[in-house]
C-alpha cells in the first residue's frame, strides 16, 4: 500500500511540474540557467528526479530542464548513504522545481550559477592558446576543435617519427569529415608485436573533457618519452591506438552555439522523423537494445533504427576489428560521474574474469584518486546505475577481444559537462596514472610480445 502511495503521489508531482513546460527550447545560449546539485538521501527521492529524467527526456524537454547525472535505479544504503545529481533549470523552470525538492526535503545548491556566462567562460582562449593552434598544435589550457585535434596529430607525427608510427584514415563521418586512428609507441627492435591498448572519447558530443583528458595523456606519453620513466616504459611495453573522437559530427555541432553545448547524440538525419542523430554508445551490435535505450529519436538514449545505423561505428569497428588479436585493452572516455565501468552493461550476469577486471579497475582508480582526491566507484553499470546496451565497452570484450574494457566517466560531480578549462590537466595527469595500471596489467599478463 505505501509504495502504490509513492508511486501515485510521485506520478502527480512529475504531472505538476510537466504542467509548466510549454515549448522546450534553448534560450539566449542558456542565459539565467542554472545548474543544481541535489543531495538524494531515499528511494522515495531517489524515484523522483529518475522520473523527472525520463519524463523531460520523452517529452522532449530537455532543453529546459536537464538531469545531467546518470542514477541508479535502487537506492542501496549499504553502498552509500546518499547520492548527488546535477540538474539543468531554466530560469522559468526553477521556482516551481525547488518548491517540489523543498516539499521532499531533497536539499539542493547551485553549483553553476548562470550557464551561459560557464561556456562563454569555458570558450575562452588565451593569446598561448590561439598560438598553438595557429602553429599547428594544441594546447590543455583550452577546450579545441576536431580540426585543431587533427592538426595536433600531425604535429606530434612530425616531430616524433620514432614514437608516432601511423596516422590512419578509418573513414568519414556522416557530415563527410575524417575520422583517424593514431598509433603510438616504441616500436620493438626485432620487430615483435606488443600487447595493444585502444581508447577513444567523445561518442558523446558535450563530454569535452573527455576529448581533452585523452589528448593530454598520448601528449604526455610522447612528449615525455626521455624525461619521465612511466611515459617511457608505456610506450615501450604497449602499442597505443587512438581515436581522439568517436563522433566528430556531433562533437563539432556543440561548439557551433552555445544553444548546441548540450548536444550529446550524432548528427545523422534519420528517416521519418525531423530529430537529429541517435546515441552512438547504444548503437553496437552486441546486445543492441536488450536494456537502456529505445526507440523514439528526439529521446537521449535513442538507439537507432538498427545496430550500425551510424557510419562512424562501422569505421570503429573495422579498425578495431583489424587489430584483433593485437588489442588487450579498450577505454572508451566519458564524464562525468566519477566511475570506472567494467562489463557487461547489458545485463547482471558476471563476465568470466569479473573479479581481474575489478581487481584492476580498484587498482587503478587507487591511483587515480592518490593524485588530488577525486573518488571513484567501481563496477559494472547495472550494479552502479543500470542496464545499458550496445556500447563501446560490451561490444570491445565481446567481439574484439579486449579482455580489460573499461569506461572510465571522468571528473566532476559539480560543473558536470561544462568543467572550466582549468580541470583539464589535473584530468589528465591523475587519469595517466590510472591508464599507466591498466597498460602494466596488461603487460605483465600478455607481454612482453605476441608472436
Amino acid at each position: 500500500m505505501q509504495l502504490a502511495l509513492i508511486v501515485v503521489w510521485i506520478g502527480s508531482a512529475i504531472l505538476l511540474i510537466a504542467s509548466h513546460f510549454v515549448d522546450a527550447d534553448v534560450k539566449d545560449g542558456f542565459r539565467g540557467y542554472k545548474v543544481y546539485r541535489l543531495t538524494i538521501q531515499s528511494q522515495r527521492q531517489l524515484d523522483l528526479i529518475n522520473r523527472i529524467s525520463e519524463d523531460v527526456d520523452q517529452k522532449g524537454l530537455t532543453d529546459e530542464v536537464d538531469v545531467w547525472t546518470e542514477l541508479p535505479r535502487v537506492f542501496s544504503p549499504q553502498r552509500r548513504n546518499s547520492f548527488t545529481a546535477l540538474i539543468l533549470l531554466s530560469p522559468e523552470k526553477q521556482a516551481a522545481f525547488l518548491e517540489t525538492f523543498d516539499s521532499e526535503s531533497i536539499s539542493h545548491e547551485v553549483t553553476i550559477p548562470d550557464l551561459a556566462v560557464a561556456i562563454e567562460e569555458e570558450s575562452r582562449f588565451s593569446l598561448e592558446d590561439t598560438r598553438a593552434v595557429e602553429n599547428g598544435g594544441m594546447t590543455w589550457t583550452a577546450y579545441h576543435r576536431y580540426s585543431t585535434m587533427v592538426s595536433w596529430m600531425d604535429s606530434l607525427r612530425s616531430r616524433y617519427p620514432d614514437l608516432v608510427n601511423e596516422k590512419v584514415m578509418i573513414g568519414k563521418t556522416y557530415e563527410g569529415r575524417n575520422m583517424y586512428l593514431l598509433k603510438v609507441g616504441k616500436p620493438r627492435a626485432d620487430g615483435k608485436m606488443k600487447p595493444g591498448i585502444y581508447m577513444d572519447a567523445n561518442i558523446h558530443a558535450r563530454e569535452w573533457i573527455a576529448g581533452a583528458t585523452l589528448t593530454f595523456m598520448v601528449n604526455k606519453m610522447v612528449t615525455e618519452y626521455e624525461t619521465n620513466s612511466t611515459a617511457r616504459r608505456m610506450m615501450n611495453e604497449i602499442d597505443w591506438y587512438i581515436v581522439p573522437s568517436a563522433n566528430p559530427d556531433g562533437y563539432e555541432y556543440s561548439h557551433v552555439a552555445p544553444n548546441n553545448r548540450l548536444w550529446r547524440k550524432t548528427r545523422r538525419v534519420n528517416p521519418f522523423s525531423t530529430d537529429t542523430g541517435c546515441d552512438a554508445n547504444r548503437n553496437f551490435d552486441f546486445k543492441w537494445m536488450v536494456a537502456g535505450a529505445v526507440q523514439t529519436p528526439r529521446e537521449n538514449t535513442y538507439a537507432g533504427a538498427f545496430p550500425y545505423s551510424e557510419i562512424e561505428n562501422v569505421h570503429v569497428t573495422e579498425a578495431l576489428l583489424a587489430l584483433v588479436p593485437q588489442v588487450k585493452g579498450m577505454l572508451s572516455f566519458h564524464s562525468a560521474a566519477q566511475m570506472w565501468l567494467l562489463p557487461w552493461a547489458y545485463g547482471y550476469e558476471r563476465s568470466e574474469d569479473y573479479d581481474e577486471l575489478m581487481r584492476v579497475g580498484r587498482a587503478a582508480t587507487d591511483a587515480l584518486t592518490a593524485v588530488y582526491g577525486i573518488p571513484y566507484e567501481v563496477g559494472t553499470a547495472p550494479d552502479i546505475l543500470y542496464r545499458a546496451a550496445g556500447g563501446t565497452l560490451d561490444w570491445a570484450k565481446a567481439k574484439a577481444g579486449a579482455k580489460y574494457s573499461y569506461t572510465p566517466e571522468l571528473r566532476d560531480l559539480g560543473f558536470g559537462f561544462v568543467l572550466p578549462p582549468n580541470q583539464i590537466i589535473p584530468s589528465g595527469l591523475e587519469t595517466f596514472e590510472a591508464v599507466n595500471v591498466i597498460a602494466q596489467a596488461i603487460f605483465e599478463e600478455f607481454g612482453p610480445t605476441l608472436n
